[in-house]
């Protein structure tokens, strides 16, 4: 059922699959009395949303059917109340842009000069959670690939990355304002990821993710050279993400939220060109991967819900 509903690029189930989903993540907030910074990260994380929604509909390399948009939002939704942080907000908005960028950046219609916008955009996303620096490497090893064909790519890069850190870094000096240094040494101090039961359901979509990668790099002669590289660099920067995550996550997991993207690519790649040998697989990965991601939503909740029809029943 899911395959034939996703199988095509159908604008109004694209709304509805991001209006609903985003909608159960907002049920996540405790209270709807918000801060105006808890406001300013929603409203980010609605551009984000937007953003992602649009990159789909509007080109055809990510896909041309639905199994983007649903694999993203599902994804993103039990993270949307973490996400209220202005910062992480922010940063998620910045990368989600960068990686859009990344996946054209080899098309003869890409500009060379985009790699100072890449650079830049990734340096405010840093200096708005400075774990993401792994990221940040990544992204600068790409460009360092693409030194043969372009030699000023990884230079345009390192002097839009270093830029708006030397003017905040100039600025905090003149003001006086010391505490910035203090803000960005506790941010990089490790956190390790607290353990939580929830995330054993997290296991099975690990699970559809390492047989999407496997399926991926036995058909990868199929792809074109840039696609090939593409495809790479998402994986690298999935585990830059991940690694980010493990060490820095601590009791939060609003860093999940920044693969989004790439298990989107990753996925939606699987779902569109795979053809397994059991006809019902397809299905029950996109089955299994929205159950896991709704109880993961809703896990906290779960003991509310029996206690009420427990008490309902007696």
């Amino acid at each position: 059922m899911l395959v034939n509903l996703l199988d095509k690029r159908i604008f109004f189930i694209q709304i509805f699959i991001i209006t609903l989903f985003t909608l159960l993540g907002v049920t996540n907030f405790n209270s709807i009395d918000l801060s105006n910074l808890e406001k300013l990260g929603i409203i980010l994380s609605l551009l984000t949303i937007s953003f992602v929604g649009y990159t789909d509909y509007s080109n055809d390399l990510i896909s041309t059917s639905s199994y983007p948009t649903f694999v993203y939002i599902l994804w993103i939704m039990p993270f949307i109340a973490g996400l209220s942080d202005y910062r992480i907000a922010g940063s998620l908005l910045l990368v989600t842009y960068v990686t859009a960028q990344l996946l054209y950046f080899e098309s003869e219609k890409n500009d060379t000069y985009n790699a100072f916008d890449i650079g830049v955009f990734m340096s405010f996303a840093i200096l708005l959670s400075p774990p993401l620096i792994f990221l940040g490497i990544v992204v600068f090893a790409y460009f360092l690939t693409l030194r043969v064909v372009e030699p000023k790519i990884p230079i345009l890069g390192f002097l839009g990355f270093i830029l708006p850190i030397l003017i905040i870094a100039q600025v905090s000096f003149l003001l006086d304002y010391y505490f910035m240094f203090d803000f960005y040494k506790e941010q990089l101090m490790l956190t390790i990821v607290n353990f939580e039961w929830k995330q054993l359901f997290l296991i099975p979509i690990a699970i559809i993710l390492v047989y999407s990668i496997v399926n991926h790099f036995k058909n990868i002669n199929k792809l074109t050279a840039q696609k090939k590289r593409i495809f790479l660099l998402m994986h690298f920067m999935f585990i830059a993400i991940l690694t980010t995550y493990i060490l820095y996550g601590g009791n939060n997991d609003a860093y999940l939220a920044f693969l989004g993207f790439s298990i989107m690519l990753m996925l939606t790649r699987y779902f569109n060109e795979s053809k397994p040998k059991i006809e019902w697989l397809k299905e029950a990965f996109l089955w299994v991967f929205m159950i896991c991601l709704l109880i993961y939503n809703f896990y906290d909740r779960i003991p509310r819900f029996f206690s009420l029809i427990t008490e309902v029943s007696f």
